[in-house]
C-alpha cells in the first residue's frame, strides 16, 4: 500500500515538474472577439446590456471585446467585407454579429447560448487571437488595443483620441458609459439623443394620467360607504366605447410583445426610440416582457366588461368593481412606466404611450360607471 502511495506521489511530482506552467499560461490566455452592433437594435441591447456584463466581469483581462458599430459608415463598409468574407447567407446577414476565431455568431440566442462554451474551451486551449479580418487592425489602433500577446505584459495602451475614426472622420461622441471592461470603437456604444418632441409628449401623456387619477379618487372618495349599492354594472356594461378601447389595447399589447418575444426592431413612427426603451432591463418584471402583462391585463377587462354585462345583477357588480380596480392599477403602473422613460432611460416609446393613454380611458368610464347614483324607481301606485 506504501509503495503505491510513494508511486502516485512520483507520478504527480513528474508531472509538475514537466508542465509548471500548466496554470499559469491558462491564466494568460486570453479571449478575443468582435461585436457588431446597432444602437437601435434591441437583440444587441440585450446582449450588450445582459449577455456579455457577466462575463467580463468572470475573466476580466481574458476576455476582450471589440464593438462596432454596423450604423457608422466605417462600421458598416467593415460590416460588409465581413458578410463577404465569411459568405454568410442572407437569412444570418443580422445583427448582433459576434466573431470569435473562425466562428460566427448571429443574434442574441446563438450568442448568450455559445460563447461562454467558446470561451473556456479558448481559455483551455491557449487563448483566441482577434479573427483575421481585412479592415480590423484599423480599428483595433482606433481602439487603442495591442493586438499581439507579446503585448498583454505591456502597459496599458492609451486611447484613441476622442472622436477619431480609423477613416480620419470625425465620429459621434458616445452619450452613455459602456459595461466595464468593454472595448470600444470610435463610435462607442451611443444612444441617440433624447427626442424632444416624444419627450414633450411622453410629459403631458404623464401629467394627464395624474390628473386622470387624481380624478378617479375624487369621484371614489365622494361615493363614500354608499358606493357599493350605488354601483351601476348595468351602465358600464352598456358602455360601447370599453370593448373598442379594450380591442385597441390589445392590438398595440399584442405588437409590443411580438417585438419582446422575437425581439424584432419595433416599427417607432416619428416620435420617439421605442426600441431603445423595449430593450431596457426595464421592459421585463422577472422575466417576463411587460407587454405580455398589457396583454393579459385588456383580455381580462374586456372579459369584465362582458360580465358586466351579461352576469347576474350580483355578479355584474363584482366584475364591474374588478374592471375599476384593474383599469385604476394599470393607470398607476402606466405612470410608473411612463416617469421611467422620461428619467431614467430617457427614450420615450409611442407604442408605450398610446397602451398609457388607453388604459387611463379605460378608468375614467370605468369610474363613471361604477360610482354612477342610479335612479330611485319609481313608486307603484
Amino acid at each position: 500500500m506504501k509503495r503505491r502511495v510513494l508511486w502516485l506521489l512520483a507520478v504527480l511530482v513528474t508531472l509538475w515538474v514537466r508542465f509548471p506552467g500548466t496554470a499559469s499560461a491558462q491564466e494568460q490566455a486570453v479571449v478575443r472577439a468582435v461585436l457588431i452592433y446597432s444602437p437601435t437594435c434591441p437583440h444587441c441591447h440585450y446582449v450588450i446590456n445582459e449577455v456579455l456584463p457577466p462575463l467580463l466581469t468572470e475573466y476580466g483581462d481574458q476576455l476582450q471585446i471589440l464593438a462596432i458599430d454596423a450604423t457608422q459608415p466605417a462600421g458598416g463598409a467593415f460590416f460588409q467585407s465581413v458578410l463577404e468574407y465569411y459568405q454568410v447567407p442572407e437569412e444570418r446577414r443580422g445583427v448582433p454579429f459576434l466573431i470569435v476565431g473562425d466562428t460566427t455568431l448571429v443574434g442574441s440566442v446563438e450568442i448568450e447560448e455559445q460563447f461562454p462554451a467558446i470561451i473556456e474551451e479558448g481559455l483551455s486551449s491557449g487563448g483566441i487571437d482577434w479573427p483575421d479580418v481585412p479592415g480590423l487592425d484599423e480599428f483595433i489602433s482606433a481602439a487603442g488595443i495591442q493586438a499581439t500577446e507579446e503585448a498583454e505584459t505591456a502597459s496599458e495602451a492609451t486611447p484613441a483620441p476622442e472622436g477619431a475614426s480609423p477613416g480620419g472622420e470625425e465620429a459621434a461622441p458616445s452619450q452613455a458609459a459602456p459595461p466595464e471592461g468593454f472595448r470600444l470603437d470610435e463610435a462607442g456604444i451611443a444612444e441617440p439623443p433624447p427626442d424632444p418632441v416624444g419627450m414633450a409628449l411622453a410629459g403631458t401623456v404623464l401629467i394627464g394620467m395624474i390628473a386622470a387619477l387624481g380624478y378617479t379618487a375624487l369621484r371614489i372618495r365622494g361615493a363614500h360607504w354608499n358606493f357599493w349599492p350605488e354601483l351601476d354594472a348595468r351602465r358600464l356594461g352598456a358602455m360601447w366605447p370599453i370593448p373598442l378601447l379594450v380591442v385597441a389595447g390589445l392590438i398595440v399589447a399584442s405588437y409590443l410583445s411580438y417585438v419582446e418575444i422575437t425581439q424584432t426592431e419595433a416599427i417607432c413612427g416619428p416620435v420617439g426610440e421605442c426600441n431603445i426603451v423595449q430593450s431596457s432591463p426595464y421592459a421585463r418584471i422577472a422575466g417576463v416582457p411587460v407587454a405580455v402583462l398589457g396583454l393579459l391585463s385588456y383580455l381580462a377587462i374586456g372579459l369584465l366588461w362582458l360580465a358586466a354585462r351579461v352576469a347576474d345583477d350580483r355578479r355584474a357588480e363584482q366584475a364591474a368593481l374588478a374592471l375599476l380596480g384593474l383599469a385604476t392599477f394599470g393607470t398607476l403602473f402606466s405612470i410608473y412606466l411612463t416617469a421611467l422613460e422620461i428619467f431614467t432611460i430617457k427614450a420615450v416609446c409611442s407604442w408605450c404611450l398610446s397602451s398609457a393613454v388607453i388604459t387611463t380611458l379605460l378608468m375614467l368610464l370605468a369610474v363613471a360607471a361604477a360610482t354612477h347614483r342610479r335612479e330611485a324607481a319609481p313608486l307603484q301606485t
